[in-house]
Order: C-alpha cells, then structure tokens, then sequence
C-alpha cells in the first residue's frame, strides 16, 4: 500500500521501512497478529478438545481420534508459536488447517460441527491475519478449492458424506463466508485507510504539502552522490513581525509553491525542513566540484529571487540564504550537519550561498555550547554555582565603598571561572533567572553578615518577569533591618525595550532604598538615551575605554563627556577594569567617583575582618 502511494508522489527513493514510525506500525502489527494467532489458536484447541470429550461421552468412538488429532495438531501449532515467535509461519499454518478442515468436512460429515466453527473463523482469521490483499488471496484460493471438491463430488469422482449438502446448503455456505469475509475486508480496509492518512500527518508538511526531514534522511541512497542545500528564507521573522502573523503561513505556501515549480527544470526534489527552511536534493551522475554545486545553487537562487510575494497592493521580495554541500557515496548520514555549517558560515559572512568546504568551526562552537549547558545544569543540580565579590572603591583607591557579586562557575575539570561565557547558553536555554536568583541569594546573605551594599548583575529579562518583583520583596523583607542594600547592574548592552516597564521596575525597588547601576556603558545600544530615558543612580564606564584612556585621546575625550554628563545629572560614576598602575594614574584625573579592578583588589569570598566600608553612594 504505501509503496504505490510513495511512488505516485514521486518518493520512488524513499526508504519508509527504515523510519521510526513504520518500524512502530510494524511492531504494534505484528504483536497485534501474534496475541490474535495465539488466542485463535488456544480456540481452535480447546473446540477440538471439547468435541473430543463430548464424542466420548455420546460413544462415538469412530469420531475420537479425528477430534483428538485435531486438538494435538493445533495444541503442537501454539508450542511452535510460542517458542519461535515467528507470526507469519504460525499464521500460515492456521491458515492452511482451516482450509483443510473445510474440504474434509464435505466427506466425512461426522466433523460437521468443526466445519461449522472454522465456516465462521476462516474469512476473518484470513483478513486479521494477513491483511486486505493477502487475505483476498487466501479467501478466493479456499472458495476455489471448496468449490472444485464440490463439482468432484457432484460429478461423482469424490465420494460424498453421509449427508450430502444440497444446493441451498452451498448458497447458504457461500453466502455466510462472502459475507464474514466482507465485513472483514471492509474494517481492515479502514485501519488501512486510517494508516494511510496517520502516514500523510507525519511524512508531509500539513501547511505546505512539502515531505518533511525524515523523508529527505530516508531518500539519500549511501551509492549515490548528491547536491544538499538548505534553502532560508532570512527575512521571514522580519516580515510576520512587520505584516502580521497571517503572513507566516501565506510566505511558506508561496516559497514552497515556487520551489516545486522549478524541480523538473533543476532536478532536485523539495523537502520542508522548517516553518522558513527548506531543504532541496539534487541528485548527479558524476562527481561534482564545490564551485560547480555553487553555480547551480546560485541558479536556482536566482530564479527563486526573480518573483515576488503578491500581497494586498504591494510585492513583498523574499530573501534568500542558502548553505549547500556535496554529498558522495558513505557520508549519506550528516547532509543536513554540513549545510547547516554552511549556513551559517553564509549568514557570519552576509554572503546569499556558502558551500560546506570542511571547516568545522560551527561544529566546534555547538559542541562547546552543549559542554557549557551541561555545565550549568550540573552546577544547578549540584548546587556547585559559588558567589566571589569585588570591592568597589573610592576615587582614592583608599576606602570600599561597595561589592560586586560575581558569579562563578564550577567546570567539569573543577575549575571555577566567570559566568559571562555561559550567558548566552544560559538565556535560550531558560537557565539565566537560575543564575539571577541564585547571586541575589548570595547578595543577602552577604548583607546579613557584613551589612554592606553588594552590587548584582541582572538583565531586562530579569526586570520583565513577573515573579522577579516577588523576589526583590522577599530580599527586602529579610534585609530591612540591616543598613546595607542591593545595587542592581544592568547590563548597557541590552536593549531596554519596555521602557515604561523599566521605569516602572526602578520606581518599585527605589521605594526600598535599592540602587541601579548601568554596567558596561559606553559600548551598547542606547548610549546617553539611557541615561536621559531612566533614572539611572551609578553608571559604570566601560572596561575597554578605561583600558585605552592613557593612549587614546578619543577615548580620553569620551569618558570625560559621560562624566562631565553624569555630573551634571547627579549620576555617580565608576571606572571598571583598572588592572596596572598606569590607568589607576590615569584615572586620578578623570574626576570618576569610583574604581574598580585587580590592580585594586581581585574577586574572592569576603573576610569578616577586612570588610571597611566607606559610606553607599
């Protein structure tokens, strides 16, 4: 069945047997067929045997050993099931034995009655257990030879029973198995009907029509060579964001539609790897070089390129990306790995086509991601994550006037190391409030024992969840007897969208005494704009412009405008990474209120006794 409807959709190369879904359908089947073999059989056993003990009992000895025989023959069919497990043999046997129970009944009448059982188990034993066309084999095949033991009979060349059937019995007999057989072939025909369609839902795109991924892995023959690109449309996010998100669906139809168009003319067959990546195969009768693969992707890309999205009174242009690679005979298994690397070597590049040439960079950058997430999930099962602080210090360099928590964490070798390298991994794997939650915990804690400001860094996701607000309640809660309070750093680089929310979270937290600080300005988004937008207490000057004061006039003249700026603003300012002798010099005159960096004092846990604490700012 679903090789003629693989093969009329143009899948001819698509090895379905191999995918996990039908390797399921198989098996569920086939424990299926087993459990009705088995309970069929132990039936057809137990009759024979009943059969046997009522002859006995009625004295029909001559009638015994044809009932025990029966009984035995089925009883030694169910051992050979149940010790090789082997379906399809037993069936068969089944199969046969019922056949031959129904032509034996017509000479000897005294099994009439095991006739009579098997007149209503034969048709649907042959469509249960062998399926619609199978068991249209077996049932057609058992009439045929039912019926030439009948012309035999009549013609006198096999003798009759003791009770000859008359012509209304035959029309009786025939008619009760068509119609057994029928309803057989009718509820099997739907499960196959149903099968079909399950199998529509998993190997087709419902919104495209397009065969999905695990086609495309399942096409790839291992003696063959192939062209493999995968096809992104790069603007899709942009345009459902600008347009609407009833569009999403309308661009899909139309790349996938125009796709398809063109695979007669090109070669290559279409797949729906994603709701905006598609993958096309190409398959090539000699070996093919990259720059000749890159020539006919560009082609294609090309004509892609040349038609628009109609949409209301405009023409929406579409935006293509493209990684392709070459696929030869043996590597079959990681198509869809080199295009992707080369996918994103393309968007690193801004280039419209890459090819995979061997470089393994991206993998190399996945495979370090997946070390690092499995690092924070450690830490966070382990409760291995570990607070370190780092003074804050006068524009002296004399007196401490605040801590920054620092978080660190712990590697699989044991080495603790700063957490700004997990950030990412952390955020788009839902890990970052984890690591929030966790150094505020270690901020208050600090607080209960030293009573001093500790400094945190948090981000606009942090701001934006509800659950957040809760938090800063509970920390204010334990802490409101003690003079120190929470400095909240928020990272310039983020994108302070929300901006009434921003407002909003600082007016909340400043009705507890809590501070914030922007960490890391100079080098974001926003600039100045964030520190006219949001009543911002403390902004702390980029390491990499201190770092470049002492030989850098721009620089220099940079960080005297967010100065002079956050003097006239009443903003307090704080000079990050001052690391040698020569910029702690430098900054003297500066006129910044605070230093902070290793030539001053490196993170570590705080001892009692060397905590001094000048005033907050």
């Amino acid at each position: 069945m679903l090789e003629r409807k693989f093969a009329k959709l143009g899948l001819e190369d698509f090895d379905y047997k191999k995918t996990a879904w039908y390797q399921t359908i198989v098996t569920e089947n086939r424990s299926y067929r087993y459990n009705l073999a088995f309970f069929s059989l132990v039936m057809l056993a137990g009759l024979c045997a009943l059969a046997t003990v009522v002859a006995i009992l009625e004295l029909r000895y001559q009638i015994v050993p044809v009932y025990a025989c029966l009984a035995l023959l089925f009883t030694a069919v169910l051992g050979t099931l149940i010790n090789l497990r082997h379906p399809r043999l037993v069936i068969n046997l089944i199969l046969t034995i019922s056949l031959t129970g129904l032509c034996y009944s017509l000479v000897f009448s005294e099994i009439r009655g095991v006739a009579l059982a098997l007149l209503l188990v034969y048709p649907v034993l042959c469509i249960q257990l062998r399926g619609c066309k199978k068991g249209l084999f077996w049932f057609t095949s058992g009439i045929a030879l039912f019926s030439v033991l009948l012309i035999l009979q009549f013609a006198g060349i096999v003798p009759p029973n003791n009770h000859p059937l008359s012509i209304l019995d035959i029309l009786m007999f025939t008619a009760a198995m068509i119609l057994l057989f029928t309803l057989a072939w009718l509820g099997e025909k739907r499960q196959e009907t149903l099968i079909g369609r399950l199998t529509d839902l998993l190997v087709f795109d419902t919104e495209t029509g397009l065969p999905d991924r695990d086609v495309l892995l399942h096409s790839i023959k291992s003696d063959r060579q192939y062209i493999f690109a995968i096809i992104k449309i790069e603007n899709f996010s942009d345009l459902v964001a600008l347009f609407g998100y009833e569009l999403s669906g309308t661009i899909s139809q139309f790349a996938s539609r125009k796709l398809v168009k063109h695979e007669h003319k090109f070669g290559y067959r279409t797949f729906q790897l994603k709701y905006n990546e598609y993958g096309i195969l190409l398959e090539t009768e000699h070996p093919i070089w990259i720059e000749e693969s890159a020539k006919k992707l560009t082609t294609i890309i090309s004509v892609l390129e040349t038609e628009s999205l109609p949409w209301e009174r405009d023409q929406i242009r579409l935006v293509y990306r493209v990684g392709g690679t070459i696929i030869t005979p043996g590597d079959e298994n990681i198509p869809l790995s080199r295009a992707d690397y080369a996918l994103k070597k393309a968007e690193r590049s801004h280039t419209v086509l890459s090819m995979f040439d061997g470089d393994t960079t991206e993998k190399a950058c996945a495979y370090d991601n997946v070390i690092k997430f499995t690092e924070l999930i450690n830490n966070r099962q382990d409760d291995t994550f570990c607070a370190v602080f780092q003074p804050v210090f006068d524009r002296n360099g004399a007196s401490i006037a605040w801590y920054e928590a620092l978080l660190r964490v712990k590697r699989q070798n044991g080495e603790y190391v700063s957490v700004y390298p997990y950030l990412d991994i952390a955020r788009s794997t839902g890990v970052y409030p984890n690591l929030t939650n966790f150094i505020i915990e270690q901020a208050v804690l600090m607080i209960l024992q030293f009573d001093v400001d500790i400094s945190v860094n948090i981000s606009i996701q942090d701001i934006l969840r509800t659950e957040f607000i809760t938090l800063i309640d509970s920390v204010h809660e334990r802490i409101k007897h003690k003079n120190g309070r929470i400095i909240f750093e928020i990272l310039e680089s983020d994108e302070l969208v929300e901006l009434e929310k921003c407002i909003s979270f600082i007016e909340y937290v400043s009705l507890y005494g809590f501070k914030i600080a922007v960490d890391d300005f100079g080098t974001g988004y926003s600039n100045y704009g964030t520190l006219i937008n949001l009543p911002i207490d403390i902004v702390k000057i980029d390491g990499s412009l201190i770092r470049r004061v002492k030989h850098d006039d721009n620089a220099r003249t940079l960080v005297e405008g967010i100065v002079h700026f956050c003097e006239k603003s009443n903003k307090k300012t704080v000079a990050e990474f001052v690391e040698n002798e020569q910029v702690f010099n430098c900054v003297q005159n500066l006129n910044i209120d605070y230093l902070q960096g290793f030539f001053l004092a490196v993170p570590d846990a705080i001892p009692k006794s060397e905590v001094t604490v000048k005033s907050t700012p």
